[in-house]
This record gives structure tokens, C-alpha cells and sequence, in this order.
């Protein structure tokens, strides 16, 4: 036992033993294994997170053309869908169609005729519409226009706030609630689509508006004529989608639709036709402007006076209307006036000085044709115009058929600022409301018209009914009693209400 040594006395002596140089060429040996050894883990290592990283990407570009896949499929059965719902109503309207062809008296053939024509009804309604029924009257429709005009009146700059706290209206929120009249206003609808043929719809592009157009028109030619008329363009303004939309450089509202209206001199309308392509008028060889005209005067008895601008006026349109009895007067292009007609230059008018004309006479059938010289030369007694030179009005000779023309040519002009004042302008972006909207302004408008030339005047002096009426007062107010019909002041300094009530 004495003899035998124990591991641990080993380990300490092998640690005690001293270092070769053998010993330190091992270890140097084994530390280049190592290097050795790593260099291939490390490609190793950097091979697999490359998979790693690849394999990720495939995943996320397979769950997005999934993703893909998944919506195109969405869409491919609605389309189907549709196609299956149109498939239905050719079915049903060639059912219709064969069952009307066949004999009337067979009950078979009318009860089929009954139920296919209820379920292409309900089919077609709840495709085009929600489904919902409206559950209204005449009388609500009275009241939604009633209320459509007195907001025209008050002219608030947004439809809510006749609803609003602050600034409601009774008069309108007491009879109508603010949802409740816009869903009037986007399910208005003149015409109902299922009582109007395709070949209606094919004909008339303006069908869905026609019974109000036609109604309107019946009213205006009811009205008295004048001895003298004009025609002119008239714009609904609009610039939302539309077939027949237009574009007028040089009017108020440039786009819109376009309407050839007749009127009178204080601006009453007598006669108007909605623009709606090449196909508006018939026998068109003299031109739109001159077609417009001939359509316009249909209505107009012999002898009448009619007056249009340089857009209609033709040398041919003179005398189309001349073989009807209708002299007219209106203003021309430069290059619709006939070679042989030989005017002088503007130069020459210039140089004579304001006031300046020529005219010249053509006889059988007779025609005259006159170029003014006024700020600039117009082809067309004494007036005042304005002088830059002497700054002051002065007289300048014109012929008595410009003052003539500028006397009666404004009508429709007149017409169009009487509209602006209190339009029914809502946005909206379907035409068929601002068409509607549009034509119900020119009835009031013709209705007033009709109330003041049919008024008495009372020959009493005007009152300054924009002063305080209470004594010793001169100020102005817009405050007025509702009872005594005054208008008195009511401000911080002033206490003009409660004096003149006590």
C-alpha cells in the first residue's frame, strides 16, 4: 500500500513536469486543426440561414398569391352572379314576350304573363333600388318642394344646417326631418323605368326627364306672345355626368346642358328645347343656329319681331324667316357676310371717329345691313357713352335698329339673373335633379313675371323700411317686429324695441 500512488499525486506531478519543446509543437498543431476546423462550419452555418431566409420568402409569396387567388375568386363569382341575374331577365322578357304574341284568351298564357311580369318587377327593383319602400304621399312631395324653394330663398351655404341647433329653421325642421328629406331627394324620379320602351329609351336620350320637360313647355306656350322675341342659349349648370353636357366659352356657367330658349323682352319665358346632339333638330342644311331659330318660332304668330346674336345669324336663316312673315334682326360674323357686300375697313370707320355707319340695302327680298363704329366695329337716333379722352358722357350717333336690337335682345339674359338670385342649386350628381331643379326655377320665375305685370300699382312713395321707426332715431337695422311690421333697433347702446313698444 505504501508503494502504490494515488491518481491525484499523478495528475500533480504531471502537472509539476516541465515543458518540451515536443510538447509545444503538439499544441500548435492541434490549434491549426481547430482554424481548420471551423472554416467549414462556418459555411455550413451561413448555408443554412440562407435556406432558412429563402424558405421564408417562398412561404410568404405563396400566402400572397393565396391571398390573390382568394379575392380574384370574389370578384369572378359576382360577375357570374350578375351574368346569372341578366341570363334571368332575357328569360323572363322573352316569356313576356313569346306570352303576349300568343292568344290572349288562354288563362294559361295570362297567369303565366301575370307571374313573370311580378317576378321581373321585383327582380329588376331590387337590383336597381334597395328594396325599400319609401311609404310616401303626394302631399310629403308638395312639402319637399315647398321646402326645397324656401331654402333657395334663405340660400345657407350647406343643406344640414336648416337642421342644425344654432341655425334651424322651424318652418322646415317642424315639418320635415333632415334623413327623411334626403332620401326623398336621391329617390326622386320623374318616369319610372319599367313604363318606358327600349325604343323610347333608344329615340329620346332625355326620356327620363321628358313628362316634366313636356308639362313645363305646355305652360309657356299657353302664355300670351309678344310682337317681339328673341332666342338665345340658356346653361343648366351641372358638371357631373351626362350625355348631352356642353361646353359654352364666354356664358356665366360655361358647362352644363345646353337649352335654346325663346323669351320676351322682360324676360318670360315662351318656348325652350333642350339640346341633346345632332339629332335635336330636323333638316338641319342651314346649320344648328339656324335650325334653333325656325324650331323656336314655330309658336310665334306672323309679324312678330325676333332678335338673336351673331351665333345664329345667317344671310339664309333672314331670309328662311322673311318667307314666313317674321322680319328679324340680329347681329353677323365677319365671315358669313357675302363677298359682293363691300364694307369699309375698320380703319377707316376709326379714322371717321366714333359713331360712324354704313349701311347697305339688298332689294327683293329686302335686307339691310349696317356696320357701326362704337369702342370697336358692330355689324348690325343719338346715345350716351362713356368718353376716356374727356372723361365725361358724350353723344355719339347710332342707328335706331342697334338701339332697337340692344332694347329687346336681353330677355333671356334677364331670365338667367332672375335665376341665379334664388336657384334651387343642390349638389348633386345626378342631372335629372338639377334638369328638374332648373325648370321648376324658370315656372316660378315665369309666375312672377306674370304677378307683377298683372299687379296695380298703388303710386305710393317708397319707404326706407331699412330705418328705425322709432322717433328720434336714424339708424339702420334688419330687425323687424313680427307684429307691428317695424323695423326697430336692438343693440347694446341702443334700446329702440322696447321704447317704441312702451
Amino acid at each position: 500500500s505504501d508503494l502504490e500512488v494515488s491518481d491525484e499525486e499523478k495528475d500533480a506531478e504531471d502537472e509539476y513536469q516541465p515543458v518540451t519543446d515536443d510538447d509545444e509543437e503538439e499544441e500548435e498543431d492541434a490549434g491549426e486543426s481547430d482554424e481548420t476546423e471551423s472554416e467549414p462550419e462556418r459555411e455550413q452555418q451561413s448555408r443554412r440561414d440562407l435556406w432558412a431566409r429563402t424558405s421564408l420568402y417562398v412561404l410568404f409569396s405563396f400566402r400572397l398569391i393565396y391571398y390573390i387567388l382568394s379575392s380574384c375568386y370574389i370578384i369572378v363569382v359576382f360577375v357570374l352572379y350578375s351574368h346569372l341575374c341578366y341570363l334571368c331577365f332575357l328569360a323572363i322578357k322573352m316569356t313576356l314576350k313569346f306570352v303576349n304574341t300568343g292568344v290572349q284568351s288562354s288563362t294559361f298564357h295570362s297567369t303565366l304573363m301575370t307571374k313573370s311580369l311580378r317576378i321581373w318587377q321585383l327582380l329588376q327593383i331590387k337590383l336597381q333600388t334597395t328594396g325599400v319602400l319609401l311609404n310616401t304621399t303626394a302631399q310629403e312631395i308638395k312639402v319637399f318642394f315647398g321646402i326645397t324653394v324656401h331654402m333657395a330663398c334663405l340660400g345657407y351655404p350647406r343643406v344640414k344646417m336648416f337642421w342644425a341647433k344654432k341655425t334651424k329653421v322651424p318652418v322646415i325642421s317642424r315639418r320635415m326631418t333632415r334623413d327623411r328629406f334626403y332620401k326623398l331627394r336621391s329617390s326622386l324620379k320623374i318616369v319610372n323605368d319599367l313604363d318606358v320602351t327600349e325604343e323610347a329609351k333608344e329615340s329620346d336620350i332625355l326620356w327620363r326627364v321628358r313628362p316634366l320637360l313636356d308639362r313645363v313647355r305646355q305652360g309657356c306656350l299657353s302664355l300670351p306672345r309678344s310682337d317681339k322675341v328673341c332666342v338665345d342659349e340658356q346653361i343648366i349648370p351641372f358638371t357631373g355626368r351626362c350625355p348631352v353636357r356642353q361646353y359654352v366659352p364666354g356664358k356665366p356657367n360655361p358647362t352644363g346642358l345646353k337649352v335654346f330658349v325663346l323669351a320676351s323682352p322682360n324676360s318670360l319665358v315662351l318656348d325652350f328645347e333642350v339640346y341633346r346632339g345632332k339629332n335635336t333638330f330636323r333638316g338641319q342644311r342651314l346649320g344648328v343656329g339656324a335650325a334653333a331659330v325656325l324650331r323656336m318660332v314655330e309658336s310665334v304668330p306672323t309679324g312678330t319681331y325676333v332678335f338673336f346674336d351673331r351665333y345664329f345669324t345667317t344671310i339664309s336663316l333672314m331670309d328662311a324667316l322673311l318667307s314666313k312673315g317674321l322680319p328679324a334682326t340680329g347681329t353677323i360674323m365677319k365671315n358669313r357676310v357675302p363677298k359682293q357686300c363691300q364694307l369699309p375697313g375698320d380703319k377707316q370707320l376709326r379714322k371717321e371717329g366714333r359713331g360712324a355707319s354704313v349701311t347697305l340695302v339688298r332689294r327683293g327680298p329686302e335686307l339691310a345691313l349696317t356696320k357701326w363704329f362704337d369702342n370697336k366695329p358692330v355689324l348690325m337716333d343719338i346715345c350716351s357713352r362713356w368718353s376716356n379722352n374727356d372723361k365725361s358722357h358724350v353723344q355719339v350717333r347710332r342707328p335706331a335698329v342697334i338701339r332697337e336690337y340692344n332694347d329687346n335682345m336681353g330677355g333671356v339674359d334677364l331670365c338667367d339673373r332672375m335665376l341665379s338670385f334664388y336657384r334651387m342649386s343642390t349638389r348633386t350628381k345626378k342631372w335629372t335633379s338639377r334638369v328638374m331643379t332648373h325648370f321648376f326655377d324658370v315656372a316660378i320665375t315665369n309666375a312672377w313675371i306674370q304677378y307683377k305685370s298683372d299687379s296695380k300699382a298703388l303710386n305710393r312713395p317708397a319707404k326706407n323700411t331699412k330705418q328705425c321707426r322709432n322717433k328720434g332715431c336714424n339708424g339702420k337695422t334688419y330687425i323687424r317686429c313680427t307684429k307691428c311690421k317695424m323695423f326697430l333697433c336692438i343693440t347694446k347702446k341702443k334700446t329702440c324695441f322696447q321704447d317704441y313698444h312702451s
